[in-house]
């Protein structure tokens, strides 16, 4: 490392200086951690009961999406997280794709809990979609994206829930 190269004192001092910042953002940080999660749980805390989702997930749904009633549908929601399946292709060749547009940091919401979900889903009901998919022919990938269409609209749900003072079905 590049303290080796400093005379010992100043390498010693730099060093305890250096921990000393360090110990006071990780103090700084588990405090706006704690105000964070205080917050969402006044504002949302139906957010905090999905699996896969944590305070500073929750969090990031709440900042992007700002108010839940300005999409009209699921759909809506769906294709501003940038998980909503739009047709490609040219000719006789069509494929299903995910949009490259909407927001990033809400796909990255989605996609951080897929992942959580495929990882820790006690249930199993992710890991069944995921597998379904494959054996409908679907690469790993693409079972992802349709998990993430899938997590889409339970966000929305719930979301919308908070709002309307009740769980909203999911359409059969």
């Amino acid at each position: 490392m590049m303290l080796e190269v400093l005379p010992e004192t100043t390498a010693v001092s730099l060093s305890t200086v250096l921990q000393a910042v360090l110990t006071s953002l990780e103090a700084a940080l588990k405090e706006l951690e704690h105000a964070m999660a205080t917050l969402v749980a006044q504002v949302a805390p139906t957010l905090l009961t999905l699996q896969g989702i944590g305070v500073l997930l929750a969090g990031t749904v709440l900042a992007e999406v700002g108010d839940i009633k300005r999409f009209e549908t699921v759909n809506h929601f769906a294709s501003d997280c940038g998980a909503a399946p739009v047709e490609r292709g040219s000719g006789k060749n069509t494929r299903w794709c995910v949009s490259v547009g909407g927001h990033r940091q809400l796909n990255r919401v989605l996609h951080l809990m897929a992942l959580t979900r495929l990882r820790c889903d006690e249930r199993e009901r992710t890991k069944t979609f995921v597998t379904k998919k494959e054996q409908e022919g679907k690469t790993k990938r693409a079972a992802l994206r349709a998990l993430k269409t899938y997590l889409a609209r339970e966000l929305y749900r719930t979301s919308q829930a908070r709002h309307l003072g009740g769980p909203i079905p999911a359409p059969s």
